[in-house]
């Protein structure tokens, strides 16, 4: 995937920035939504529903999970074809994976944190087979408490 180096002024970026954060995406994939409107095609994948869509889905998580445990992630083979989106999976996968992982990082996805495990006495992030684990804190205290 072809990549863009921008050069902004601090102010610039500082609306970008704020205008992203009210809509729960990254700068990075804000950008990108502004230049598909403009240029783009209509027959494009939806990151900002499906990560939506990812992070009801993980609040229903009991335990420890990685994305491919949740259906959006999981399905979109499916939806590329049913709509005819010119996107390779692997393509749309990864840049779910990082806006999840964003998400999760800034707080937006409430209650869902990455997994830790305890090696060599330090805490370290969980993984499995090289797929990011992911843990619903609300989930996992709801059961505790049963």
């Amino acid at each position: 995937m072809p990549r863009v180096n921008l050069s902004l002024t601090q102010e610039l970026y500082d609306r970008i920035e704020n205008a992203a954060n009210k809509e729960k995406i990254t700068v990075n994939y804000y950008i990108c939504e502004m230049l598909e409107e403009i240029f783009g095609r209509k027959d494009t994948y939806d990151y900002t529903v499906a990560v939506g869509n990812m992070i009801k889905e993980a609040k229903k998580m009991d335990e420890e999970f990685t994305l491919s445990d949740l259906p959006t992630f999981a399905g979109v083979n499916e939806i590329l074809v049913e709509r005819e989106i010119k996107e390779s999976p692997a393509q749309v996968r990864a840049r779910l994976g990082k806006m999840f992982n964003e998400a999760v990082r800034k707080g937006t996805a409430k209650g869902i944190d990455r997994a830790t495990t305890i090696k060599n006495g330090e805490e370290q992030l969980k993984f499995y087979s090289r797929a990011a684990v992911y843990v619903n804190r609300l989930g996992k205290q709801k059961k505790e408490g049963d």
